[in-house]
């Protein structure tokens, strides 16, 4: 039977690294770290060793491709490198990541990567780290770990989406819920509140 699934696993995407000791900290101590393209260059340069690299490798400073244990070569340029990471950690069984570096730089890839990652969370669990926020993609009933008067935003990138909370601030009771500015900054009333969305959304946890 394949555990890769069981393993602590992050992915690194090639976008602004975090700089929260912290969050640095929940990176060295993964089981794997998985790295796409240019961002293998982000995480030796600080003294992290990936423990795969993804993607045409067009970023990455040869020097350090042979720092990293696995490299894995994908050409197909109709899909993203994250795109195509995501597709090799369904077909590896790494079906529970945590992902860092989505945000900052380009902004066309920077509202691609939720995109791209909106698309797969159905098959793969993941939370999204940055200096700013926790991000969780989800569909369903969630329960959030929180704290009394935390930020919370909703954004559903499904139009129509049939969203009731508990424990916020601003309820939402049956609201539907179009991609679009309308459930922003809403607040925690306690140690954790609940979503339940009739299509895949992302709550953002923010760090005020």
């Amino acid at each position: 039977m394949n555990t890769n699934d069981k393993k602590s696993v992050s992915l690194i995407i090639n976008g602004e690294f975090p700089t929260s000791k912290e969050i640095i900290n929940q990176i060295k101590s993964s089981e794997i770290i998985i790295a796409i393209d240019g961002a293998t260059n982000t995480l030796i340069n600080i003294g992290i060793t990936p423990t795969i690299s993804i993607g045409d490798f067009d970023s990455i400073d040869v020097s350090y491709k042979n720092k990293v244990s696995k490299l894995i070569y994908t050409e197909d340029q109709n899909k993203t490198d994250l795109e195509k990471t995501l597709d090799w950690c369904i077909e590896n069984d790494y079906l529970s990541l945590s992902i860092f570096g989505i945000s900052g730089k380009s902004e066309d890839h920077f509202l691609g990567n939720f995109f791209a990652i909106n698309e797969y969370c159905d098959t793969i669990s993941c939370t999204i780290y940055t200096d700013y926020s926790t991000i969780t993609p989800c569909v369903g009933k969630t329960v959030f770990n929180s704290f009394k008067g935390e930020t919370i935003s909703i954004i559903s990138f499904e139009s129509n989406n049939k969203v009731n909370s508990t424990d916020l601030k601003y309820p939402l009771d049956s609201y539907r819920l179009s991609p679009s500015p309308r459930a922003l900054r809403n607040q925690s009333l306690g140690n954790n509140f609940t979503i339940e969305s009739s299509e895949k959304l992302m709550v953002f946890q923010i760090k005020d």
